[in-house]
C-alpha cells in the first residue's frame, strides 16, 4: 500500500467501527508507531522463521570498522538492533592472511568470571562483545579478543523510515506487512478511546501474526 491508501484504509476502519475521526498527521503518527511494534515483536524470531526474515530484510544494514574494537551505536542515528557480527583476524598461517570469526554475545554479569576461566577467555579464536552505555550517553559495543581485530562487520537491525502523507513517504516494510501496519495503528488509535471494537481488531493482528 501507498501512504494514500493506508490512510483509506485506515478511514474505512474507523468508519465501519463508528469510531472518532483522526487527522492524518494522527494517522502518521499511529502507522508509524505500528511499524515500531511491529519490528519489535518480530525482532526475536529474526532468521528463526523464514518468513519473519523476509519481513524483516529491507531493515537489515551492514556497517564495517577497521582496526577498532569500541564501536559508538549512538552514533548510528538510524541504528535498532544488533544482529551478528564478525571480526576479521591477521593469521599468517591461512592463505589469504585474515581468517573470519564469528563474534559472540557475553553477558556483563558472566564476563569477569569468563575471563578468569582459560576455557571461556576471549581470545582470538573465541571473540565476544560486551554492550553498554560508556556514561557520556553514547552506547558502546566493546569487542573483546586478545588481540584487535583488522577490521570487524557489524549486521544491525534499522529503525523503519517513518512513513508521512505530508511529504509521501511509503513504508520500507514488504507490502504483505502492510495490512497488518494499518490494523495495528487502528487498535492503537482504539485503545486511546476505550473503542469496544478493539478486541475484534486484535483477534484480526493476532491472526495475520501466525
Amino acid at each position: 500500500m501507498t501512504i494514500a491508501e493506508m490512510h483509506s484504509t485506515i478511514d474505512l476502519l474507523l468508519d465501519k467501527a463508528d469510531a472518532p475521526w483522526f487527522n492524518p498527521t494522527e494517522k502518521d503518527n499511529y502507522l508509524n508507531l505500528a511499524q515500531i511494534e511491529f519490528v519489535e515483536t518480530r525482532y526475536t524470531q529474526f532468521e528463526a522463521i523464514e518468513k519473519r526474515r523476509e519481513e524483516l530484510l529491507p531493515l537489515v544494514k551492514k556497517v564495517t570498522y577497521t582496526g577498532v574494537n569500541i564501536i559508538n551505536l549512538t552514533s548510528i542515528s538510524e541504528f535498532l538492533y544488533v544482529l551478528s557480527l564478525q571480526a576479521y583476524i591477521t593469521d599468517s598461517c591461512v592463505p589469504t592472511g585474515t581468517r573470519i570469526e564469528p563474534i559472540h554475545p557475553i553477558q556483563l554479569d558472566d564476563f569477569a568470571g569468563a575471563e578468569r576461566d582459560p576455557w571461556n577467555k576471549t581470545t582470538d579464536e573465541n571473540i565476544g562483545y560486551t554492550q553498554y552505555n560508556d556514561g557520556a550517553g553514547n552506547d558502546t559495543l566493546e569487542v573483546h579478543s586478545t588481540n584487535v581485530p583488522s577490521s570487524v562487520n557489524m549486521f544491525y537491525l534499522k529503525r523503519p523510515v517513518d512513513v508521512s502523507i505530508t511529504v509521501p513517504t511509503n513504508s520500507e516494510l514488504p507490502v504483505s506487512t502492510h495490512e497488518e501496519l494499518v490494523n495495528i495503528a487502528v487498535r492503537k488509535m482504539m485503545m486511546t478511546i476505550q473503542d469496544q471494537n478493539y478486541q475484534v481488531q486484535m483477534n484480526e493482528i493476532q491472526q495475520q501474526g501466525q
